[in-house]
């Protein structure tokens, strides 16, 4: 019964203090954010109104990703009060061991890590997508419209829809549409792929269907050279990052790549990024339970707020290291990203024993 009435009251607490975390970190994240993308008002359509929408569209994302910096607050936050109030020792001279003390805030954690996975897979990936594509089209005068079917790019007096963009500066299912000056359709063009090199694009596999004297003449090529105003810096803007995609996005995109002998790794490394959040949530929280001892009067609660960021923001730098450190020495993305969580459960058990 004691132990019921102890899970109910810190998972509570927990949660409260998560999300008052989680608000605060948003609401500073989302103001650097506004007067970065204040920045680039003036560019093409994109002012004011657009950069507040694209802050609003991009709160689920930050949300996704401060969530363990959060997690860490909160927990540090919890266990501060219990210490703070005598009572931790209340706790453990009741029988409560650390082991069973950790086993409460697993249960509690639950629905922090059940809220970050239904944010990070059914919230951030659309919001996010939609963030870019008003950043996108509001700012290249050449990009249209964006639709499931790939984006509709104007080149000159042609008209682009290009349905797959992938790594190395490589497109694929190129649709080109090109109009004379009298508004009517000259020729359309089909191209199975393509690869930017020495300031051009590089066509494969072509079908080309010219319109002349009331006549469609066909012809196909192996390969030839596109001169076209597009470069990657353009087409990139469109692009949803990886780590924005859902996880089967991820799997299907990785399969592409893998099928079409193309590097997959960058895609992994994001992959096994979100299998391993919600271990790194509850590490986090765990965490607070060896740092926060009892009698812990003399200790203010705001040096356990900043404690737990500073873990946070630790664990954080310790993640962009170790992929980082993946990419260099092609390290194999579940080794490079699983690391750090591991390490720091580790940690946490050395804490523990002492």
């Amino acid at each position: 019964m004691r132990l019921k009435l102890l899970q109910r009251y810190i998972t509570r607490d927990l949660i409260w203090t998560t999300l008052l975390a989680l608000f605060l970190l948003v609401a500073l994240f989302s103001f650097f954010t506004l007067i970065d993308q204040l920045e680039d008002t003036g560019r093409g359509k994109y002012g004011v109104f657009q950069a507040c929408v694209y802050v609003v569209l991009s709160i689920p994302s930050m949300i996704y990703d401060l969530f363990p910096i959060a997690a860490v607050i909160g927990s540090m936050s919890v266990m501060g009060l219990l210490a703070r109030n005598n009572e931790l020792d209340v706790i453990y001279t009741s029988g409560v061991s650390r082991n069973r003390l950790a086993t409460v805030l697993m249960n509690a954690s639950f629905l922090i890590v059940l809220l970050a996975i239904v944010i990070g897979e059914m919230l951030a990936p659309y919001s996010e997508e939609m963030a870019q594509n008003l950043r996108s089209l509001s700012m290249s005068e050449q990009i249209s419209l964006k639709t499931r079917y790939g984006f509709w790019i104007r080149d000159g007096n042609s008209y682009v829809n290009i349905r797959k963009v992938l790594p190395g500066n490589r497109i694929e299912q190129i649709y080109v549409y090109q109009f004379g000056p009298d508004g009517k359709l000259h020729n359309s063009m089909q191209a199975e792929s393509a690869i930017y090199d020495g300031g051009k694009w590089r066509m494969q596999n072509i079908t080309e269907s010219v319109i002349k004297d009331e006549k469609i003449v066909n012809r196909s090529l192996q390969q030839a050279t596109w001169d076209s105003l597009l470069s990657p810096d353009i087409i990139n803007v469109v692009i949803v990052e990886p780590r924005f995609l859902t996880v089967a996005g991820l799997l299907n995109y990785i399969s592409y790549l893998q099928q079409n002998s193309q590097d997959s790794r960058l895609y992994e490394q994001v992959l096994w990024s979100k299998l391993i959040k919600p271990f790194s949530i509850l590490g986090m929280i765990l965490l607070a339970i060896p740092l926060v001892k009892g009698n812990g009067r003399s200790v203010a609660l705001g040096q356990r707020v900043f404690t737990g960021a500073l873990a946070g923001i630790l664990f954080h730098l310790c993640n962009q290291v170790s992929v980082n450190l993946g990419v260099v020495y092609q390290i194999q993305p579940a080794i490079s990203v699983v690391a750090p969580t591991l390490f720091l459960y580790l940690l946490i058990l050395s804490l523990m024993r002492n």
